[in-house]
């Protein structure tokens, strides 16, 4: 898979250019939140190996190495047939595990990732913890908007879109829970311009982010399909969240569902969803698997069998 990070780099992980999990640290780059720099990941035998892609002395349009990197992914996804997902994780996520919940979702949604890493686990005290990862998160906009602002530009010349309607391969965005903020504070800012619309779906996944004028933010995101969003009334991390900051979290709240450019997943009475957070990974059922499967793969979420449309609350539910 392929890394996005603005991550601190642990130069005495990497011999020969080559680390493991622990390649990327909890703090942003030495350079600051909008350095960004790209790496590979392979999980071989049960071990991670993480290669850091050398950038040229002396960078220009033509030697970027970010549209090398984005050339050999769109190899990958044409021999391979897989579809791509842009992954932007949540809170309390060291790399390492970052990694994982990235090679789950590959595994489990036979899809091919693009991870932005963000340093989401300062350390420390819960409560203090989770407020700075909310400061890094919003530092770290422009990280992300120069990131997309780059692969839209590549899928107007050789990695173009007319390319991928030849292949078919589909490309959707996931934002998991916290990581929800991130590209909340994303989309209101000035330098968001429609980058989204790259983009088949855009699953809003768990969202920690306030249930409260969530649809002002929400219209503004273009797709170029859908906008949908996942919800457990049970979730247990976002129970945390509701309880310390006395806001309802979009992703466990069932009300005011209002945003005109959403659809709503409401998984709160499948079987064996409980208080699962991880619903795009966790075992529950086959309903949901097979929901993420589709709109993680460019389809419509709204075709799921097991899941029917509900008027009052405007969300399709068990």
């Amino acid at each position: 898979m392929l890394i996005i990070t603005n991550r601190n780099i642990n130069l005495s992980n990497f011999q020969n250019g080559i680390g493991d999990q622990k390649a990327f640290g909890d703090s942003v780059n030495s350079k600051g939140p909008n350095e960004v720099r790209l790496a590979t990941a392979v999980k071989i035998n049960g071990k991670w190996n993480v290669e850091l892609i050398k950038e040229p002395s002396k960078l220009t349009e033509s030697n970027m190495p970010s549209r090398k990197e984005f050339s050999k992914v769109r190899e990958k996804l044409t021999s391979e047939g897989k579809n791509c997902v842009f992954f932007v994780h949540g809170f309390n996520q060291s790399f390492e595990k970052n990694l994982e919940k990235s090679l789950a979702l590959e595994q489990e949604h036979n899809v091919e990732v693009i991870a932005f890493s963000w340093p989401s686990n300062p350390g420390g005290f819960k409560t203090k913890e989770y407020r700075h990862a909310k400061r890094t998160a919003r530092a770290s906009v422009g990280a992300l908007d120069s990131t997309l602002e780059k692969l839209g530009s590549y899928l107007k010349e050789p990695f173009n879109r007319k390319a991928l309607e030849a292949c078919d391969i589909k490309f959707s965005l996931m934002a998991y829970s916290l990581g929800n903020y991130l590209f909340q504070n994303y989309i209101v800012d000035s330098v968001y311009e429609n980058e989204t619309a790259i983009f088949d779906n855009v699953i809003l996944c768990q969202a920690d982010v306030d249930n409260k004028g969530h649809s002002d933010w929400v219209n503004l995101i273009e797709s170029g399909k859908k906008v949908y969003i996942t919800i457990n009334e049970n979730d247990w991390v976002l129970k945390w969240s509701d309880a310390n900051f006395q806001k309802n979290r979009l992703g466990r709240t069932a009300k005011n569902l209002n945003s005109e450019n959403a659809i709503y997943f409401d998984f709160t009475n499948g079987d064996n969803v409980g208080k699962t957070h991880g619903v795009f990974y966790k075992k529950t059922n086959n309903t949901v698997k097979q929901f993420f499967t589709k709109v993680l793969n460019g389809e419509r979420g709204q075709d799921t069998p097991g899941m029917t449309y509900d008027a009052r609350s405007n969300s399709y539910r068990f």
